[in-house]
């Protein structure tokens, strides 16, 4: 009998030995057709490439629902992975708010706002903050990585799941980022009338951590053409943020023949000249045709603008007052149908978990068959009306119920990514420059989207405000995110932005059923390893005992 004790407390040491072992030595099998826990290419390229210690701070410890523990857990397995990838990167979790509050006041001075999460306790509902963050550093630099992908229009398990789906990306981007060198340069385009830098200031700011930028005027292009051109094609991305006078054809030829050299493009035009802060002084404005001169240069690409304004059902709130208490104006919000909420196409890169976007005095686009792939990034609502110009826009109408039977025009197209192989605008026509080498087709890539204003970000006392918030109705819009995923799309040459495409479906629980069946699955769950222990023990024993009894 002391002998069969013996054997039993040597299987179990030896699988407690055996279980330990495995749990250090990080092992998996990715079992799913897609590979959703299989590290893309990208990713193994920019980690591989790690040359110098990264060390990665998690945020994300402490005790929470279960749906954010599973963001813990996901974020712990992805960063194991690629620590077994690359021994210069390691990692650990922390929980920020056991560091004190002068800790925690330093990140939120960082940017790392905290979200406030109800957890349960011994029958109480409680309030605690948790920071969805992660810091990587590297030598003297620092990049703050956020882990949840926030969203108004989604329940929390819903972002969570978003989040879980978008963790490979960040961290791979942000990899990428922390050992760059900002290769890339980007030129933004002046001397047509374009947005000032006061109002580019916030993008422009967020955009200079990751690229080289600098600002490129064509005024040069009329006395020297073919240096100015030779000058632009030393950038990668030229990026036109609201031009608001006419293009010359010696400048619509550089920028073609720059397009043809393989640069590329991020245009942001108004067809429709209409001054929304005239409009707020002094409550109308005139809506007229830009005439910018670029209807042939872009026809040529594909796409064309409408010079109309489309007032959409779904719209952003404009804030007026409306009275009077005492010292202190009564503020209300009215639909502006002026200004349509678009949500982004989801299933391309650049719209992925992008919220909804503001837009201002927008016009239709119309896409033409030509030789470059045509991909729809931006759409109003099916319930739109095309407005023509020259038109009166007043602010009377504010208030006045829509007619819905005006709404009629279906969706418009805002916004559209052109990729592939383009002709020259200028193919089969006289040049308006004479250049050594002129180019006819060439592979390249192309977004344009017919509102300028949605790069523009507002100010206060002649301070720049964050892109996409909007200061009167205190609503912040996802613009800032939709344009830099675009300018990282048409830059990239890693395949980073593609890993924001990659799914994962996630089961959530059934809360009331958990509930429900709660005592069974306890008992079920201390009773089967248990049985499974004794029936192993038994097998053995009567195994030893058959063989030398």
């Amino acid at each position: 009998m002391k002998k069969y004790f013996n054997n039993t407390i040597l299987v179990i040491i030896g699988l407690l030995a055996i279980n330990l072992l495995i749990s250090k030595l990080h092992i998996k099998w990715d079992l799913t057709t897609d590979k959703h826990f299989t590290l893309s290419t990208a990713t193994e390229k920019i980690v591989k490439k790690i040359n110098k210690p990264v060390k990665i701070i998690v945020l994300l410890e402490g005790e929470f629902p279960a749906y954010f523990k599973r963001l813990h857990d996901e974020t712990q397995d992805f960063l194991s992975d690629i620590r077994d990838l690359n021994p210069k990167i390691d990692f650990v979790f922390i929980n920020p708010l056991e560091k004190g509050d002068q800790y925690v006041q330093d990140l939120i001075k960082k940017g790392l706002q905290a979200s406030q999460i109800s957890v349960k306790k011994s029958g109480k509902v409680e309030q605690i903050l948790v920071f969805p963050w992660a810091i990587i550093q590297q030598g003297n630099q620092e990049i703050p990585v956020s882990l949840l992908t926030q969203s108004f229009s989604r329940t929390t398990e819903e972002q969570i799941q978003k989040s879980i789906e978008n963790l490979e990306y960040v961290f791979t981007k942000n990899l990428d980022l922390i050992q760059s060198n900002k290769n890339k340069k980007i030129a933004i385009l002046k001397g047509n009338g374009e947005l000032d830098d006061l109002h580019l200031a916030d993008f422009l700011k967020t955009l200079g951590k990751k690229y080289r930028l600098a600002p490129f005027t064509l005024d040069s292009v009329q006395t020297m053409p073919v240096k100015t051109l030779k000058e632009l094609n030393n950038f990668d991305l030229a990026i036109m943020a609201k031009p608001t006078e006419k293009f010359s054809e010696k400048e619509k030829y550089v920028l073609d023949q720059y397009l043809m050299n393989g640069g590329k493009m991020l245009m942001l035009i108004d067809a429709v000249k209409a001054h929304k802060d005239t409009l707020m002084y002094h409550g109308k404005t005139y809506a007229l045709n830009a005439e910018l001169n670029l209807t042939d240069f872009l026809f040529n690409y594909g796409v064309r603008i409408n010079p109309e304004l489309i007032k959409d059902i779904v719209a952003a709130p404009v804030v007026l007052k409306v009275g009077q208490t005492g010292n202190k104006p009564q503020l209300e919000q009215f639909p502006w149908f002026y200004s349509p909420l678009i949500h982004p196409e989801q299933n391309h890169p650049i719209g992925k978990n992008v919220d909804m976007i503001m837009m201002d005095f927008v016009s239709p686009m119309d896409t033409l068959k030509n030789l470059a792939k045509k991909t729809i990034l931006l759409k109003t609502s099916p319930k739109t009306q095309l407005i023509g110009v020259p038109v009166e826009i007043n602010f009377n109408e504010i208030g006045k119920k829509p007619d819905i039977r005006k709404f009629t025009s279906g969706q418009q197209i805002l916004g559209v990514l052109l990729e592939g192989k383009f002709n020259s605008a200028y193919k089969g026509r006289i040049h308006p420059v004479k250049t050594n080498k002129h180019i006819d087709e060439n592979n390249t890539s192309l977004i344009v989207i017919s509102d300028g204003d949605i790069i523009r970000n507002q100010t206060d006392k002649n301070r720049p405000l964050e892109l996409g918030y909007d200061k009167w109705s205190k609503i912040k819009y996802d613009n800032k995110k939709f344009l830099l995923n675009a300018v990282d799309y048409l830059l990239d040459n890693s395949g980073v932005i593609n890993l924001k495409n990659r799914e994962r479906k996630l089961l959530f629980l059934d809360k009331n059923k958990i509930i429900s069946d709660l005592g069974f699955w306890q008992i079920l769950n201390t009773i089967i390893p248990l049985l499974i222990l004794f029936g192993f023990i038994l097998g053995f024993n009567y195994y030893r005992k058959k063989k030398y009894g």
